[in-house]
């Protein structure tokens, strides 16, 4: 069964990259036809984008822009490549650009949160969070993205006691499972167990899949002092984790919760060759930056 699985999914992987190609080349006898307008540059360079092909993707979005200046799709995706390719100062000076192109307050707020985000890349967190703080002034149910990026941006800036009550803003006002999650991980670090242990305790009854849940109760038991509760959570905790990940194809968040365990549990060496297996497979700083930090706090002890 696994085996079908594996080539269905491998099929679908290449037909997608086939439809992708083939779709660069209808763009492209369109444009070489005469269709040359700033739309169809701006599709081919997203095309060109999911390629991974991010230079061809940039000439491309730099004719739409030369075409129509005031293209906002086009000026937004260029600053998202600009970034990706650590031309931190073109990227914010584009971003920039994205705001003053903005005729609506909406796309305004958007714009904002997008200069946040580039600020940040570019290792500016306190710049960063003014427009953030902006944007929510504009929109103020904002989105999801928007709090999560704020909430970072706090954490960032060593104010973490200020992360709970954004995110919980978040959650109640989207609804969002992801929000609800960042929330609870957030009064976890801001250690308010006893405010987190009755949401953990009623997610784990309704869950089918209980490890994350588990190891959030774990934190909570070591934070009030019941460790032997705690220790019992992680160890079926790690069984779940182990029979979860994929040798193959493993879950970035999984291997990132199987090192928290085994850092909790004291298997440090285990959590290392987790923290570098995420390294490896190139993990963002947000996806490690836990499991790093307590396999330091661990070590010194």
């Amino acid at each position: 069964m696994f085996s079908v699985l594996f080539f269905v999914t491998l099929g679908s992987h290449a037909l997608s990259h086939h439809d992708t190609k083939a779709l660069i080349e209808q763009l492209t006898k369109r444009i070489n036809s005469g269709e040359s307008t700033a739309e169809n540059y701006y599709r081919r360079a997203i095309e060109y984008r999911v390629l991974g092909r991010l230079k061809e993707a940039k000439n491309d979005l730099r004719i739409a822009l030369q075409r129509n200046e005031n293209f906002i799709l086009a000026r937004r995706e260029i600053t998202r490549i600009l970034s990706k390719q650590g031309q931190h100062k073109l990227a914010i000076l584009s971003a920039e650009k994205v705001i003053t192109t903005a005729t609506t307050q909406r796309e305004k707020s958007s714009a904002m949160i997008l200069l946040a985000r580039m600020l940040l890349n570019a290792g500016e967190p306190l710049e960063a969070i003014k427009y953030s703080s902006t944007a929510f002034k504009l929109n103020p149910n904002g989105k999801l993205e928007w709090y999560l990026l704020h909430a970072r941006l706090l954490g960032e800036l060593k104010r973490d006691n200020e992360r709970p009550e954004i995110l919980r803003k978040g959650y109640q006002l989207t609804g969002s499972i992801v929000l609800r999650n960042a929330w609870i991980d957030s009064l976890l670090e801001c250690k308010k167990y006893e405010t987190a242990l009755p949401i953990i305790e009623k997610e784990l009854i309704s869950s089918r899949l209980k490890s994350s849940w588990k190891l959030r109760r774990a934190k909570a038991y070591i934070g009030i002092g019941k460790i032997n509760d705690a220790m019992n959570d992680l160890r079926m905790c790690l069984k779940e984790l182990d029979q979860r990940i994929h040798p193959k194809k493993p879950d970035m968040t999984l291997i990132a919760d199987r090192g928290m365990v085994n850092a909790l549990l004291g298997n440090i060496e285990a959590a290392k060759n987790d923290l570098s297996h995420l390294i490896h497979i190139g993990a963002e700083k947000w996806v490690t930056i836990h499991l790093n930090k307590a396999i330091s706090l661990m070590e010194n002890q």
